[in-house]
Order: C-alpha cells, then structure tokens, then sequence
C-alpha cells in the first residue's frame, strides 16, 4: 500500500519548542482500571495490553496498562496513595472511566536531553515532575494548562526500549 500522506519524520529538537519531538504516546488515567480497559475494548478493538505495576516514589501504588495502535502508544494509569498528586489532578469525573493526561514524547538521547532542559528554562515552563532510574529511563512532566494535560518526556535506556517491543499491538 502507498503512503496516503508523504509527510516530514520528526526529528527531535525542543529549542523550536516543546511539540518539537517525536510524539508517541498518550497518556490516560482512571479511577477503575477493569473499566478503563473495557472502554478501549469494545469501541476501539484492543484486545490486549501489557500490565505494569509498580511502587511511586511517594509510597503508593501504580498500575499501567499500555497497547500499540499504529504507531501511538495509549497508556492508562491508575495510581493511588502517597505520590499519587501528579495523577489525581486529572481523574476522571463522570460516566467517562478515562481522562486524558498527558502527551508523551520520546527523547532519543543526552544532546536532545539538553535541548528540552534549555527549552524549559529559556521559555519559562513549569516541570510537575522529574523522574531518572538509570538504565531504565529519565522523564519529566511539563504543565500545559492551554492545552488541558502534560507534556510528558521520556528518555529511554535499553530496558524500558525492550519493554516497549514487548507491548502488544493492534
């Protein structure tokens, strides 16, 4: 099949601006992840996703679901406890189990590392979050309240690329 739309590979370079990277997430959360699941099921055809859970820096609990659809990442994210705020802020409220969170942005290594944290700085944004755990990732939330959710970035080290090979695709 031919490419419906010719159209320019991103190329990381966040001193043009934080949109300025390679997008490949979305991020959601829940307050029910059975519900959330369910969601993305029935309407959208997602069969499986890939579990993870986890402890939060703060002391609680985290859980993840994640799945390929083409080539965007849809991440639900349910967290509870101590260090659960970063989430919270966004539940869901409603009939709707899901809310969207955060954008997520791949950084593909220290000199675009560099590029996104003279970004932040030169144009004033705030960071909610930051995060490293050497040889899995480094991240870090920006807020963009114009646009309703963070800007997640994330730089992987070979571990978390592994984990992402492994998340099933529809």
């Amino acid at each position: 099949m031919d490419l419906l739309l010719d159209r320019a590979v991103s190329a990381c370079n966040p001193s043009r601006g934080l949109l300025s990277a390679e997008h490949f997430q979305m991020g959601y959360v829940t307050h029910d992840m059975a519900k959330a699941e369910e969601f993305f099921r029935t309407p959208f055809g997602v069969k499986e996703f890939r579990p993870t859970e986890g402890n939060l820096e703060g002391g609680g609990h985290i859980s993840v679901r994640s799945v390929w659809i083409g080539t965007v990442m849809y991440e639900i994210i349910q967290a509870t406890g101590p260090g659960s705020e970063l989430y919270a802020d966004f539940m869901p409220a409603g009939d709707c189990p899901v809310r969207l969170h955060h954008f997520g942005f791949l950084i593909p290594d220290e000199e675009g590392w560099a590029m996104l944290e003279d970004a932040i700085v030169r144009d004033g944004w705030t960071v909610r979050h930051r995060s490293d755990h050497p040889g899995y990732v480094r991240a870090l939330y920006v807020e963009a309240p114009e646009l309703g959710h963070y800007l997640e970035y994330v730089l992987p080290a070979p571990a978390l690329l592994d984990r992402f090979r492994a998340t099933p695709v529809v």
